[in-house]
């Protein structure tokens, strides 16, 4: 009996431990829609290479890597949580609609506001512009007689088809965009206010910064505080707030610079031996 009382309450802990982690992953992208299971027949889907470079956070959580870009139907998603999904699906009908840049095309970083990211719902029969949804990615030039111009009902199933492959390829590029980006090394957030995305040298300036102010600071104000003194501007109070409420995740942060400074000290060791050559 006794046995029973000390435990009841460690079970109880374990419990809501999980709950809170399962809702938690729930909430990393719940400001996206689900894949619907008609999309996913339709477009299909991809799995790209596990890159162990680069950096996401999501909703201000820190995922570590390995990173599998994977696409389903419309969405893209990074080891299994959904990040993106640029392109909607619309009353069973083909894909519409606009999506905001999410890959910076100078390789420095970029910010998607609300106003850019609110093209992702679009008003139900709206005309979609395929140069508009995967540009920004280095898409093909789109033959201007594929993109559609009418109403689902009005095209015939030759032109859906058409249609329905240039989405499908811009997909993909945006899902390789994602890949090659992460091997390079950038740093991607992802929230549903905005996206920012910033090259390894910005990436590598955040790392040596995050960690700690996000163990010391006190509040998203304070954080902010830390990470300005730091040399860190690329971050604003709505990406500080999404860190502060996800603080405990620092040691995973902290693992992650000891690896890199790790390597970094390897590499300058092999360069020192090399000059020495010389």
């Amino acid at each position: 009996m006794v046995m029973f009382i000390r435990l009841e309450p460690m079970r109880k802990r374990s419990t809501i431990a999980v709950m809170l982690c399962v809702c938690g992953l729930a909430a990393w992208s719940a400001w996206l829609p689900d894949v619907t299971e008609q999309a996913a027949a339709e477009l299909g889907g991809a799995t790209g290479t596990p890159q162990i470079n680069g950096f996401v956070f999501v909703a201000g959580r820190y995922i570590p890597p390995p990173y599998t870009v994977t696409r389903k139907g419309n969405g893209i998603f990074i080891n299994r949580v959904q990040v993106d999904q640029p392109v909607p699906w619309q009353h069973g009908a083909a894909p519409e609609g606009g999506a905001p840049k999410a890959v910076d095309a100078d390789g420095d970083f970029e910010v998607v506001p609300p106003a850019a990211a609110a093209r992702d719902v679009a008003p139900a029969g709206a005309a979609a512009d395929i140069d508009d949804l995967f540009g920004d990615l280095g898409a093909p030039a789109v033959n201007p007689e594929a993109v559609p111009s009418a109403k689902p009902e009005e095209r015939g199933p030759a032109q859906a088809k058409r249609d329905k492959a240039v989405v499908i390829e811009g997909l993909e590029k945006l899902r390789n965009g994602y890949e090659t980006a992460l091997g390079r090394g950038e740093v991607f957030f992802f929230g549903p206010h905005k996206r920012v995305n910033g090259n390894y040298g910005t990436a590598r300036a955040m790392m040596g910064v995050l960690p700690q102010a996000l163990r010391q600071s006190h509040s998203p104000q304070d954080l902010l505080r830390r990470l300005r003194r730091g040399g860190v501007f690329f971050i604003d109070i709505a990406i500080c707030g999404e860190l502060y409420r996800n603080r405990t995740t620092f040691p995973l942060l902290e693992s992650r610079l000891k690896k890199i400074e790790e390597a970094e000290a390897l590499e300058e060791a092999r360069r020192r031996r090399e000059a020495r050559r010389w």
